[in-house]
């Protein structure tokens, strides 16, 4: 369900939530821009993913501790974080390892890929700190400061990957390049509707394209697994309310979600039955 503007119940200054997507149609979902998607995902990684360590600090890169804290520092500036890595077991689907939600995900949506036509697969999930140093050691090509952000153009250093944490999927055509993806028309089945079809299947864009500083630059092939009751409800508001009469069913139904999401358009009959807790 969309949620575009605002509306005033009764006299008094409330906090705002949105209704559930389920609340008008079980298979639609609130529009996000890229900063949404990207606070979406830090909010689930933060609340709501389960099976994930807190990050363990900066990793050794090259050995060269100057080189690495000129890396690091640089890493940084461009808006890489630390993140978390996966604990537990994981799945695999067709050799890749992933978070078993994430899993699950990818089966929906390749089951719907096919139907549609579309040949994309996975080629890379969840990546160990270890694994990610080596590829962003393999794009290092010298020390300089342009030498490295051309390695962090488009490579996370140890530590700072998505992947790390199992709910990253990155796409592309078996035979082709990530870099060519975009291009493809299955780039353009998974991105109308504002990502209509990956959202139905718990998964966001994990690197949108109108973010200035996100690390990397946009990454139309990298999408992340949050869940589709977020996806739904969003970004919970701190919202205390006492409810009566029909107004219980929505609250009800607002206490179901991961979160509350956006302001709201709420119904007029809400007004009379809505007062501060």
């Amino acid at each position: 369900m969309t949620v575009k503007s605002l509306t005033a119940i009764a006299a008094a200054t409330l906090m705002f939530v949105s209704l559930p997507a389920s609340a008008a149609d079980i298979d639609s979902y609130p529009e996000y821009t890229g900063p949404e998607f990207q606070a979406l995902y830090e909010y689930a990684v933060a609340n709501t993913l389960p099976n994930l360590d807190p990050p363990s600090g900066r990793y050794t890169i090259t050995g060269n501790q100057d080189l690495d804290d000129r890396i690091w520092e640089l890493a940084f500036e461009r808006g890489y974080v630390l993140r978390p890595t996966a604990s537990g077991e994981l799945s695999r689907v067709g050799g890749v390892p992933m978070q078993p939600q994430a899993a699950d995900a990818w089966i929906g949506l390749r089951a719907e890929a096919r139907e549609a036509g579309m040949g994309f697969i996975v080629s890379s999930a969840y990546r160990s700190p270890a694994s990610q140093r080596t590829q962003f050691r393999s794009m290092l090509d010298g020390t300089s400061d342009s030498a490295i952000n051309a390695a962090l153009t488009w490579y996370s250093v140890p530590g700072t990957s998505k992947h790390h944490a199992g709910y990253a999927l990155d796409f592309r055509y078996a035979s082709g390049t990530f870099g060519e993806f975009r291009r493809t028309p299955d780039y353009a089945w998974l991105s109308k509707g504002n990502f209509a079809i990956p959202k139905r299947n718990g998964l966001v864009p994990s690197y949108p394209d109108d973010i200035v500083s996100q690390g990397p630059r946009p990454e139309p092939w990298e999408f992340v697994w949050i869940g589709t009751g977020l996806i739904s409800c969003g970004i919970p508001q701190n919202v205390e309310l006492v409810v009566m009469g029909p107004a219980a069913a929505v609250v009800s139904e607002i206490e179901s979600c991961p979160g509350g999401a956006e302001m709201a358009v709420l119904p007029r009959w809400l007004g009379t039955q809505v007062r501060r807790a």
